[in-house]
């Protein structure tokens, strides 16, 4: 009979190290195979992706190249309302007269705002007589 290592009733705490370190391990390598296949396929990958990216130009070309006529000219777009960004017409900056009014204006609401708190004071203070 061949002699076989006995096991353990209970396994030492040395036993328990060495069967998580070999678990560990294990992952490790796993995890090492796995990047070095996603390492080996990155450049194939990118040369797809700009393979496709380079079909999408080209047919999206394709498609605009009837609108633009191969011309090299851009397209006026002064008068068509619904052609791409334009910049907003000057404002018009506000008159003298337009000016002064809306001071007037102004300084007529806080004399008014005065003459009401002081009324609000004199009726207060009528109220409750100290």
């Amino acid at each position: 009979m061949a002699s076989r290592p006995r096991p353990s009733k209970s396994a030492g705490p040395i036993d328990e190290r060495q069967r998580k370190l070999a678990e560990e391990q294990e992952k490790i390598d796993k995890l090492a195979k796995h990047l070095n296949r996603v390492i080996e396929e990155a450049p194939k990958i990118k040369a797809e992706r700009e393979r496709a990216q380079r079909d999408a130009l080209l047919t999206d070309r394709g498609a605009r190249s009837d609108y633009y006529l191969h011309s090299n000219t851009l397209v006026d777009t002064r008068y068509d309302p619904f052609a791409g960004p334009r910049t907003s017409p000057s404002r018009r900056r506000a008159l003298k007269a337009e000016r002064r009014q809306s001071l007037l204006i102004f300084l007529g609401l806080v004399v008014f705002l005065a003459v009401f708190v002081l009324w609000l004071l004199v009726v207060w203070h009528k109220l409750w007589p100290s």
